[in-house]
C-alpha cells in the first residue's frame, strides 16, 4: 500500500504503534460490547435490585482503556500523516535541489508543483478519516471475535454475507479509481488552462478571437472535471448505500431467518444482533473512506514515484566535496560539448566542441542569434549542465562531483527569466554603506532600499527588477557574474550606463563578468568577444563586429 509506504518512511515502528493502539481499542470496544450484553442479561434473568459492581468497575476500566487507546490513535496517525508527509515533502525539495538540471527540465512544473503541493494536501485534508477508518477495521475486527465466542454459525454467515459484500464492493472500487484517475488528468488539464490565463492575461485580452478560443478551450476543460466529478461522486454514493444495505441484510438474515433452522442461535440472537447493530458505525466510516483512500492512495503513489524518479536523475556531486580559492586564475573548456538528453541525436540541438578559457578579470561578452546556444553556453559555463563530452577546469582541476557545489559557489548569476527573491539571506554579511551605494548606484532609492536584510518592495517594473538581481549579485561578492541578456530590460539612458560606468566598475573592482548581449554599441568596452553559431563558438575581432581574429 502505497500509503503505508509513504508514511512509514524513515519510522519503521510506526506499522507496530499503530497495530498495538488499534488492538487495544478495539478489544476494549468489545469487551464493552460483551460486557453490556452480560448486564443485560443479568437484568432479564433476575431483575434490578441492586449495582452489580464488578461489571460496572469493569466497564470504567475497560472504558478507560479504550478511551486512551482511541486518543493515541487517531492522535497518532493524524500527527503520523502530516509527519509523513512533511517528510516527503522535504525529502522531495531536496531531490529538485539536487536533480540534474537539464534532465529536471524535462520533468515540467506541473508535475513537481502537484506532487508537492497538491497531493500532499489531499492526503492532509483527509488525515481524520484515514485514521478513523484504520480504527474501525480493528474495532470491526474485535467484535467480529467477539461473534465468533458466541456462535460459530452466526460468524460463518456474516463472513459469508460481508464477504459477498466486499467482493461487490471492491469490484466497484476498482472502476472508481478508474474515474479518480481521470479525474486527476482533468483536473490537470484545467489547472494548465488556469495557469495559462494568470501567465497569458495580456495575450488574452489583446486579441478577442484568442480570448474566445480561450473561453471555449477552459468551458470545455472545466465542463469535463465537472462531468467526470458528477459520475465519480454518484459511485461513491452508490457504494456506501450498497454497504449500509448489505448490513441490514444481514441483521434481517439473523433476526428473522436463521433461528428458525437453528436453535443452538436462538438463546444468543439479541447478542448478535447487538454486535451486528455496532458493527454498522464502523462499516460506514469504512465505507465513506475508502474514496479518500482511494484518493490518498493515489496521491501517495504520485509523490512516491515522482521520487523514484528524482532518484533516477541525482546530480552527482560529492558530500564532502573540496574547496576552491575565490583568487583563481581561469576556468577553461576543453573540448567540451552538450546535447539534451531524451532527444533525437540527429535532429536535436548540440553544442560545441568548444575551447575556451576565461581569465580572472576578464570582461566577456558572449553574442549569437536567437536558437545559437547562447542561454546553453551559460547553463553550462556556471555548471547547472554538465558536460556531454569534454573537460571544464579552474586552476587546472578538472570539474567532477568533489568541486562542482564549490565552482558553482564562485558564480553569482542573473539570467534572463532570474527570479528575485525579496530578501538576500544568501549573500555575505552586508555593510549598509554598501547596500545603500549599490542602491543609489543603480538609482533605486527612490522606490525601494535594503532593511533587515531584504528589499523594501520588489513590487517594481521589469528593468527595476533587474538592477535589484543584479545589486543582488553584487552583494553576494563573488568572484564571477554571469549576466544573460540583463540590458535587455533597461531604457537607453540607463543601458548607457550600465555598459560605459558599472561593468568597468564591477571588473576594476577585480570581478570577472561573462555578459550574454545584443548591443553592438557597447561591444568596444568588452575585453573579448565570442560568438556563438548553431552552436559553434569562435572569437571575434573587437573592432570589427564581422570579423573573425
Amino acid at each position: 500500500m502505497k500509503l503505508l509506504e509513504l508514511l512509514s518512511l524513515d519510522d519503521n515502528k510506526l506499522v507496530a504503534k499503530l497495530v498495538v493502539a488499534g488492538i487495544l481499542s478495539g478489544v476494549g470496544s468489545a469487551a464493552l460490547l460483551g460486557i453490556v450484553n452480560m448486564a443485560a442479561e443479568e437484568i432479564t434473568d433476575n431483575g434490578v435490585d441492586k449495582v452489580n459492581w464488578l461489571l460496572a468497575s469493569g466497564f470504567i476500566l475497560i472504558a478507560v482503556v479504550y478511551f486512551l487507546a482511541e486518543v493515541f490513535l487517531i492522535g497518532r496517525i493524524a500527527r503520523q500523516i502530516e509527519a509523513g508527509i512533511d517528510r516527503v515533502r522535504k525529502k522531495l525539495l531536496s531531490q529538485i535541489a539536487d536533480a540534474d538540471f537539464a534532465q529536471l527540465e524535462v520533468f515540467g512544473q506541473t508535475r513537481l508543483f502537484d506532487s508537492i503541493t497538491q497531493s500532499s494536501q489531499s492526503i492532509s485534508q483527509h488525515s481524520h478519516m484515514i485514521g478513523m477508518a484504520f480504527r474501525s477495521l480493528l474495532l470491526l475486527v474485535a467484535v467480529m471475535a467477539y461473534v465468533f465466542w458466541l456462535s460459530i454459525l452466526a460468524f460463518f454467515i456474516i463472513v459469508i454475507v460481508v464477504g459477498t459484500g466486499i467482493a461487490i464492493y471492491l469490484r466497484m472500487n476498482k472502476t472508481l479509481t478508474e474515474w479518480f484517475g481521470k479525474l486527476h488528468q482533468v483536473e490537470t488539464t484545467l489547472f494548465g488552462k488556469i495557469s495559462d490565463l494568470f501567465a497569458g492575461i495580456k495575450e488574452v485580452r489583446m486579441w478577442s478571437k484568442r480570448s474566445d478560443t480561450f473561453a471555449i478551450a477552459f468551458d470545455k476543460a472545466s465542463a469535463n472535471k465537472a462531468e467526470i466529478g458528477k459520475s465519480a461522486q454518484a459511485m461513491i454514493s452508490r457504494q456506501m448505500i450498497m454497504g449500509i444495505s448489505a448490513f441490514y441484510i444481514l441483521l434481517a438474515i439473523i433476526v428473522f431467518i436463521v433461528p428458525v433452522y437453528s436453535d443452538s442461535i436462538d438463546t444468543d440472537v439479541a447478542k448478535i444482533s447487538t454486535a451486528v447493530l455496532f458493527m454498522i458505525g464502523p462499516i460506514s466510516i469504512i465505507v465513506q473512506s475508502m474514496s479518500v483512500l482511494g484518493m490518498a492512495e493515489q496521491s501517495a503513489g504520485r509523490m512516491i514515484q515522482l521520487s523514484t524518479d528524482l532518484e533516477a536523475i541525482r546530480e552527482p556531486i560529492a558530500e564532502d566535496g573540496m574547496t576552491l580559492s575565490e583568487n583563481f586564475d581561469q576556468v577553461s573548456f576543453d573540448d567540451v560539448s552538450f546535447t539534451y538528453p531524451n532527444r533525437d541525436a540527429r535532429h536535436g540541438f548540440a553544442l560545441g566542441p568548444i575551447d575556451l578559457t576565461v581569465k580572472r578579470g576578464d570582461l566577456l561578452f558572449i553574442t549569437g542569434g536567437n536558437g545559437a546556444g547562447k542561454s546553453t553556453l551559460i547553463k553550462l559555463l556556471t555548471g547547472l549542465y554538465r558536460p556531454t563530452s569534454g573537460k571544464i577546469r579552474i586552476n587546472g582541476t578538472q570539474l567532477g562531483p568533489q568541486s562542482l557545489f564549490a565552482y558553482r559557489n564562485l558564480i553569482a548569476t542573473v539570467f534572463s527569466d532570474s527570479h528575485l527573491f525579496e530578501d538576500l539571506s544568501g549573500a555575505a554579511e552586508i555593510l549598509d554603506e554598501d547596500a545603500q551605494y549599490w542602491i543609489e548606484r543603480f538609482e533605486l532609492s527612490h522606490v525601494t532600499g535594503i532593511r533587515d536584510g531584504q528589499f523594501v518592495t520588489i513590487d517594481l517594473s521589469a528593468g527595476q527588477r533587474k538592477r535589484l538581481a543584479l545589486i543582488t549579485a553584487i552583494l553576494e561578492k563573488r568572484p564571477i557574474i554571469v549576466l544573460d541578456e540583463w540590458a535587455a530590460d533597461q531604457d537607453p539612458y540607463f543601458r548607457k550606463k550600465f555598459y560605459r560606468e558599472i561593468l568597468p566598475e564591477l571588473k576594476q573592482r577585480g570581478i570577472t563578468i561573462i555578459a550574454v548581449t545584443h548591443d553592438d554599441h557597447y561591444f568596444d568596452i568588452a575585453d573579448r568577444r565570442m560568438h556563438l553559431e548553431t552552436g559553434k563558438l569562435t572569437e571575434l575581432d573587437l573592432n570589427d563586429p564581422r570579423g573573425r581574429i
